[in-house]
């Protein structure tokens, strides 16, 4: 459940956007930071240890990126409503969870020794 915290916070923030609650959809942004976060670094942890390849906690570190990227966007200091591409933003981070999950589901390519 700690891994699709962040997953689950942007969905109710992309939720709260297509509804018009702007302020509500900039909460949940704000709440999904942290856990993207550990997120990031539980991927870099797996990575240290040879349980996947860079390839995760890159992606991890790009959801974060956009995630924050996001919140800067349609903060209201922001004048004109929020941008679409805070929103786009955040179905960017959706696709990018989403190929994460997948790539986590999907078996390890595992060498095989060469008998003689």
């Amino acid at each position: 459940m700690p891994r699709a915290l962040p997953s689950l916070l942007v969905l109710a923030a992309l939720i709260a956007d297509t509804s018009g609650s702007h302020g509500v959809a900039l909460a949940f942004v704000f709440l999904a930071i942290p856990p993207a976060f550990v997120l990031a670094l539980a991927c870099y942890g797996d990575s240290l240890e040879a349980r996947c390849s860079l390839l995760r906690p890159g992606l991890a570190a790009v959801s974060v990126f956009l995630l924050v990227l996001s919140a800067a966007l349609r903060s209201p200091a922001v004048v004109g409503g929020v941008p679409a591409f805070a929103v786009s933003s955040l179905v960017l981070v959706l696709v990018v969870y989403a190929v994460m999950g997948i790539g986590a589901l999907l078996p390890r390519s595992r060498t095989v020794p060469e008998s003689a």
